[in-house]
């Protein structure tokens, strides 16, 4: 079997919201970045995409262009047997068996909230990397809420403009 790495790949206010109260990300276009914030390459070293209901909604808020079309996707819907989309294939149930059934290698979990709750309960998220907005709501989407601990390493710090990118691997097993 081939073996599958999963990346959270999101930005988050510096205390630790992916999106404010009415799950807007607006206040992260207020930020000056520096280039993509190394968002194309690491877009190009995925092959799969992976989202909640929710967040793949909101996309289409954001832009007019599907971003993800070059990419097999996926969402989890709490809807059981929902017909996949021009865009997307739609899945439920838990992330362990749905990882065992798809063949992508490089997996992009792009959020929201509820489902990285999930991939962190089945500890399948292999590396996180945050990119950290200089910006504290005081209230929204919290990115974490976990059940238990979990120990990371650090693996890369990276500045663009003024957001500070953390990259973190799981702490291999000693």
């Amino acid at each position: 079997m081939t073996s599958k790495r999963v990346s959270l790949y999101i930005a988050v206010s510096l205390d630790g919201y992916i999106a404010d109260e009415l799950g807007s990300v607006e206040w992260l276009e207020k930020i000056q970045g520096e280039g993509d914030s190394g968002y194309e390459a690491f877009f190009d070293s995925v092959d799969t995409v992976v989202m909640g209901r929710t967040t793949y909604q909101q996309v289409f808020s954001l832009t007019d262009t599907f971003p993800y079309s070059k990419k097999d996707v996926y969402v989890f819907s709490r809807s059981k047997n929902e017909p996949a989309d021009e865009y997307a294939a739609f899945v439920s149930g838990n992330v362990r068996d749905w990882l065992a059934t798809i063949d992508g290698a490089n997996i992009w979990l792009v959020g929201g909230a509820g489902l990285v709750r999930q991939f962190l309960k089945e500890e399948a998220i292999d590396k996180f990397v945050l990119t950290i907005a200089p910006v504290i709501l005081g209230s929204g989407i919290p990115l974490f809420e976990a059940d238990h601990p979990h120990s990371l390493k650090l693996e890369e710090v990276t500045r663009f403009g003024e957001f500070a990118q953390l990259t973190y691997g799981k702490l291999e097993e000693e």
